[in-house]
């Protein structure tokens, strides 16, 4: 049960318990093809953390012709990863959806830049190429804190060609990704994470429906839990049984792809500062988000934020990084 301002009341028993047999699983959506950036979750249960937790976890790809958020509802799914300005919209919609922890500290999203570009401001009245979520979502806040106009904004179709060809694009990226191809072709670039300019959002957010959290809230907890410790192993231990099932998933997902993100993630802390807990929210950060998504206009300034998100889950987790 769901109290205000994001806490919960619940009873959470953390002592291990075996996997019934006839125990659904709880099945976790991902946000696109199997790769790095969900890697803690495959080695979580490559290595049997979820077994040895008491909760069998399925893990279905996302995709571009993937609707998450309506698997989720429609219950086809119990948890999906996410993001925050999501959950501020179903919850400014009114949809039963809830943030209940995240993979990472800070998005890793960001804009690939040539050389002679060191910060966001210098890319004022130059092309920026943007997918659909970015629109809605840092756009207007690169808009209103740089000055930048519409007229930049082209559609990005997660192809790096066009940057290629002209020396003043920039384009929205993934840390692990893009930067990959562009190093394997020796195409030189610099990289602005938005995380580190200003638009601090945590990244890959897990979000579930309150139902979920009603019936099975304890193993929600497990879950958060278990993918904590996979994601500190797969990041800072070792990732072969995490990349195995990746590869089961993707086959198109090379080992040095999986390397490069790894290394990626590392260099920009995604899970945190060493020490910091492993998948932990706070109230501080969603106010902050909240703060600067209704001074650009993107969402209305209701209450109705303080129902985006739980930090009950994430009061459990212990796990701190390596």
């Amino acid at each position: 049960m769901l109290a205000a301002g994001g806490a919960m009341m619940a009873t959470v028993f953390m002592r291990p318990r075996p996997a019934a047999a006839d125990q659904p699983a709880l099945r976790l959506l991902t946000n696109w093809y199997a790769q790095a950036e969900h890697g803690g979750f495959y080695q979580a249960r490559a290595n049997g953390l979820y077994a040895q937790a008491g909760v069998p976890v399925s893990i279905r790809m996302g995709g571009p012709q993937v609707n998450n958020m309506q698997l989720l509802l429609g219950g086809q799914a119990d948890i999906m990863i996410g993001s925050m300005e999501l959950a501020l919209l179903a919850a400014a919609k009114d949809l039963p959806v809830v943030a209940i922890g995240t993979s990472f500290q800070k998005s890793v999203t960001g804009l690939m830049v040539h050389k002679d570009i060191t910060a966001l401001e210098q890319l004022k009245g130059h092309p920026i190429l943007i997918n659909t979520e970015g629109r809605s979502t840092f756009w207007p806040w690169l808009r209103a804190r740089f000055g930048f106009s519409d007229a930049q904004a082209g559609v990005y179709t997660y192809n790096i060609q066009p940057f290629v060809m002209n020396p003043r694009m920039a384009i929205q990226t993934f840390v692990t990704s893009e930067p990959f191809a562009a190093t394997q072709k020796n195409i030189p670039f610099n990289y602005l994470l938005l995380s580190d300019s200003g638009y601090r959002t945590y990244g890959n957010v897990l979000l579930a429906t309150r139902d979920v959290i009603a019936r099975r809230g304890d193993d929600v907890t497990r879950f958060l839990r278990a993918s904590a410790a996979g994601w500190n192993t797969y990041l800072y231990g070792d990732p072969a049984a995490g990349d195995k099932d990746i590869v089961i998933d993707n086959p198109s997902m090379s080992a040095a792809q999986l390397a490069y993100s790894r290394d990626a993630l590392r260099r920009i802390n995604a899970l945190g500062e060493k020490g910091s807990v492993i998948g932990t929210m706070d109230d501080a950060q969603w106010a902050a988000l909240h703060s600067l998504v209704t001074a650009d206009g993107q969402f209305p300034d209701t209450p109705a934020w303080r129902r985006a998100y739980t930090t009950e889950f994430v009061s459990h987790l212990s796990t701190t990084v390596a």
